[in-house]
């Protein structure tokens, strides 16, 4: 079972609004699931129907689960970022869970533009464990240029998305050097609308894998 807990931290632009879904489990090494919403300028928040499926998977194997809004977002204070912005809310967010499990073993989720914020960031710190990227964002955002992700790498991506086109997904996949495993949902839209559980089952299906390594 998970208390939800409505946390507000001190973030680099202000206070970040955040939900800690908090499992019941004694564990001094837990697993914690961060996750990365869409575009705030599109609509994008803690509350998409993509973000909440991820938190429930990572509640179905009793994770810590924290998913909070970039600045300018709901209650979190400042304005848009850039990306960059964005890293740094990130950022804090990981201090502050370094604080609470310092031997707390990171995995990091994006949806869409927060795909690339989780693999920035995952890019940069060799102790994240597991990297998560849905619909990633990848014309507008240079994945390119990003380090090598150490930990493994999960992309799902439906072929009928009709906001990141799905080929610039697949030619991306060929020409970058990281090692992802890709994942097709055939149909799927942008939103995974009426695909929502066969989303969280597979994102199940993966991250039971990571935490028997």
């Amino acid at each position: 079972m998970h208390n939800i807990e409505h946390l507000s931290l001190q973030g680099p632009a202000g206070i970040l609004e955040t939900r800690l879904h908090r499992s019941n489990l004694s564990d001094p090494e837990p697993w914690v699931m961060l996750i990365c919403h869409p575009h705030p300028l599109y609509g994008g928040s803690m509350d998409n129907k993509v973000v909440t499926t991820l938190a429930k998977a990572g509640g179905e194997l009793q994770m810590q689960v924290l998913r909070f809004n970039y600045r300018g977002v709901g209650k979190s204070e400042g304005k848009f970022g850039n990306a960059e912005g964005e890293c740094d809310d990130l950022r804090a967010v990981i201090a502050y869970v370094k604080q609470i499990w310092p031997k707390g073993r990171l995995v990091l989720c994006g949806f869409s533009f927060g795909a690339y914020i989780a693999a920035k960031l995952a890019s940069e710190m060799p102790e994240v464990k597991a990297l998560f990227t849905i619909a990633p964002a990848v014309l507008h955002y240079d994945f390119s240029t990003l380090p090598k992700v150490a930990c493994p790498w999960f992309l799902v991506q439906g072929d009928a998305d009709e906001i990141v086109p799905p080929q610039s997904v697949y030619d991306w996949l060929a020409r970058t050097s990281q090692t992802i495993q890709r994942i097709d949902f055939i149909g799927a839209t942008h939103f995974f609308h009426g695909r929502l559980l066969e989303l969280k089952q597979t994102v199940l299906d993966c991250l039971q894998k990571i935490v028997q390594i």
